[in-house]
């Protein structure tokens, strides 16, 4: 029988850990208590996996875990436990039967669950049940572990019949979800697997790179926002993927320019690292994501940079020709640690579908110098491919589609 590990601080959600491990056993599971308190309020509630068994594994000394708790350290104190955390569930995890994870708590047990759990794979369903679902940061939560949050109506604490109710639904919605990951074959692999970048500015691409690889490939797309790139490339880290069409690497321009698409300072190196074939495009790395804000300070970038409404909460702002020119190094230097084969295919008529002649949007002048800059910085062996195209063209994913077969 599977068993459902349950996270939590029982020094202060002892009883609503309780009753939620009560109401899983219900649905015919068995679980596996974790306690992730550290405060000073004992509680005589077993945990499967104790604070003692946490700060073991954690490598945290008596000495420096006394000085943690006498300056109030909450940030080291967490960090403390998410070591251990992590390290007691790994073991947990490699031993088998575990079904899924599950926690329980405010504000700071949800940050420190998300912590825990997204160092595991989406393969195992992992849900946080919190009263921290409404703050405008959760989205922080959500990660490559493939986290579910579940809004908790009242406050975890001090059982009531609205909080029984929820807890009984969060037990149902983790046994299912244990329940339904047990019935998945992941043995079977049909073709090649292919990891893509994607979003609507060259959806034609995307779309149609599918079919003209054709059945022995498999493509799975990831939109290019921030985390399901982080997403990604732990997935092609862990081997689950023979080659990558990186149409989108623009997080490194948000990155720089405090855009919204950011997502981690390992972007564009994991498959490179690994050997792994890519297919590198230039979508969007010549703009800048932002949300519309009615400010000065973004009145006045408007004003001075070409832009494209998307609607009415996004923002496009084109990098200037100096600008775009001054990237190159940071595209260049990730690409440069390709050890496998590396293409960079440029569209020589737009880097975004918007782009083209008479949109007032198409700087020529600029992607040519970037895409010349590119040549002289990228190493010997990583080819930059000038394509005929606007990026979401059939023609740009005709080649596309060639020089992924032609790497692999």
């Amino acid at each position: 029988m599977s068993n459902i590990v349950l996270i939590s601080t029982l020094d202060t959600k002892a009883e609503e850990a309780g009753y939620l491990r009560e109401r899983i056993v219900e649905n015919g599971f068995e679980t596996l208590l974790m306690d992730v308190g550290y405060g000073r309020r004992p509680t005589e509630m077993h945990a499967e996996v104790d604070r003692g068994m946490i700060l073991a594994a954690s490598g945290t000394g008596p000495a420096e875990l006394e000085r943690l708790t006498a300056a109030q350290d909450r940030d080291g104190l967490s960090g403390m436990v998410c070591r251990g955390a992590v390290a007691k569930l790994r073991e947990l995890i490699a031993a088998g039967g575990v079904g899924g994870v599950i926690s329980i708590g405010g504000t700071s047990s949800a940050v420190m669950a998300s912590a825990i759990m997204n160092e595991f794979s989406y393969a195992i369903p992992q849900l946080i049940f919190t009263t921290a679902a409404s703050l405008p940061s959760s989205f922080r939560f959500f990660g490559p572990g493939g986290i579910t949050v579940m809004h908790s109506l009242t406050e975890v604490g001090g059982l009531n019949y609205i909080l029984k109710e929820q807890l009984r639904i969060a037990a149902g919605a983790i046994c299912g979800m244990a329940a339904a990951a047990a019935g998945i074959d992941r043995s079977s692999k049909r073709g090649k697997r292919i990891a893509m970048t994607t979003n609507g500015w060259c959806e034609n691409t995307a779309r149609l790179l599918p079919e003209k690889l054709g059945d022995e490939f498999e493509v799975v797309r990831f939109h290019a926002i921030g985390q399901p790139e982080v997403v990604m490339e732990k997935l092609i880290e862990s081997g689950d993927f023979d080659g990558v069409i990186d149409l989108v690497p623009s997080s490194i321009t948000n990155a720089r320019f405090a855009g919204t698409r950011i997502s981690w300072d390992r972007r564009l190196t994991v498959a490179g690292e690994r050997g792994v074939p890519q297919i590198i495009a230039p979508n969007l790395i010549n703009v800048i994501s932002r949300m519309r804000e009615d400010t000065k300070e973004q009145r006045e970038e408007t004003s001075r940079r070409r832009h494209y409404y998307v609607d009415r909460l996004r923002v496009l702002l084109w990098l200037t020709g100096e600008e775009l020119l001054d990237m190159a190094p940071a595209y260049a230097e990730r690409i440069n640690l390709s050890t496998g084969k590396a293409k960079f295919l440029f569209p020589s008529k737009g880097w975004l579908s918007i782009e083209r002649d008479g949109s007032g949007l198409l700087d020529q002048d600029a992607e040519n110098a970037f895409m010349e800059e590119m040549k002289r910085l990228l190493k010997p062996g990583i080819e930059v491919i000038e394509v005929d195209a606007n990026i979401d063209d059939e023609a740009f994913a005709d080649a596309v589609a060639n020089e992924l077969r032609g790497a692999l």
